[in-house]
């Protein structure tokens, strides 16, 4: 989360412009994503990205820069990857059948990027 949108309230990039944001952002909306994750290390290396606070509000946008709703942050947690259980894996709404299926795919796109 980067940048300020709607009354100053940070936005919220859910991945890359492309295809990618386009889907994640229309699970956000559907109600279907309702958790996602990042790197504890994106935050250690960027002061200037905000670590994720419980009641803070983002803006999502799409990958055409449009404010499409905000978001409310209602828990967050810090834990190894290899501690992510079979229910956050199913709230990232992202349609994977296992949290072995996430956790694999979430390494191959952390190792990508």
């Amino acid at each position: 989360m980067y940048g300020a949108g709607i009354r100053g309230l940070p936005v919220a990039h859910f991945g890359f412009p492309g295809p990618l944001r386009d889907r994640l952002v229309a699970a956000v909306l559907s109600g279907e994503k309702t958790a996602t994750s990042s790197l504890l290390l994106e935050y250690e290396l960027d002061p200037g990205e905000k670590f994720p606070e419980v009641g803070s509000r983002s803006v999502v946008i799409d990958s055409d820069k449009n404010s499409v709703c905000v978001i409310e942050t209602t828990e967050v947690r810090i834990l190894p990857l290899q501690e992510v259980d079979e229910q956050f894996a199913r709230d990232e709404g992202e349609g994977f059948r296992s949290v072995a299926e996430w956790r694999a795919a979430h390494e191959a796109f952390l190792a990508e990027h």
